[in-house]
């Protein structure tokens, strides 16, 4: 059982009222894992719906010979696990804890029986979905069409709003790692540190061990490559 207050940081259940909330608790439980541990792993038969009470996930694959493809990195208010909660099919991909995480976790037949009986849990459903469907169908238009130093430029721009900014300075610390980089832009980590090595040679920004200054955030912006 899941108390009220923790799961109220769930966007999902933004519009639920305390005593609705409190039956959700009810059908749910929870685990922590503990930083680099697996959760899931793909084509796992387990259909439970994961929601992420505290800490980070990282959801991917790994091809046979070893190259990682990083599909998103979820904090806390997020879920995942509902394709297979719906379709039934396998899991589709790896989740392993980047942080410590706290996550409760509801059997896909309490999770049906929730968004057939509340309207707005299924409407935020639906626009969740939806969010993750346009962002991964922007990943394969930039795989597909867009150069690595393209995406790496529109990569830093993101990651830039995590940062602490001065003027047109920005910190990233601490940064994601050339071979994390290499594996959300569906690359490799020498094509990465490459391109790296050229925004540096422009003035653009400074790399330094896991952190990454942009030293003109405007004129990365500006920039088309």
């Amino acid at each position: 059982m899941q108390s009220t207050a923790s799961l109220r940081v769930i966007a999902l259940f933004d519009e639920m009222s305390d005593a609705d909330l409190a039956r959700v608790g009810e059908l749910c439980a929870t685990s922590t894992y503990k930083r680099n541990a697996q959760i899931l792993g793909e084509d796992d038969r387990t259909d439970d719906v994961f929601f992420i009470l505290a800490g980070a996930v990282r959801i991917n694959s790994i091809s046979s010979k070893g190259r990682e493809v990083i599909y998103s990195e979820c904090t806390a208010g997020n879920i995942f696990g509902e394709f297979s909660a719906i379709d039934g099919l396998p899991r589709s991909a790896t989740v392993h804890a980047m942080t410590d995480c706290v996550l409760a976790r509801m059997p896909a037949a309490s999770f049906f029986e929730l968004i057939h009986s509340n309207g707005p849990v299924a409407t935020k459903l639906v626009e969740l979905l939806v969010a993750k469907i346009r962002k991964t169908s922007q990943q394969v238009f930039e795989v597909a069409a867009l150069s690595l130093r393209e995406r790496l430029r529109r990569e830093l721009l993101r990651i830039a709003a995590t940062g602490e900014r001065s003027g047109d300075t920005v910190v990233i610390d601490p940064a994601p790692t050339h071979r994390e980089i290499a594996s959300y832009l569906g690359s490799h980590r020498e094509a990465v540190t490459r391109e790296f090595s050229r925004f540096e040679s422009d003035g653009i920004l400074e790399v330094h061990r896991r952190q990454i200054r942009i030293l003109d955030l405007k004129r990365l912006e500006r920039m088309h490559t």
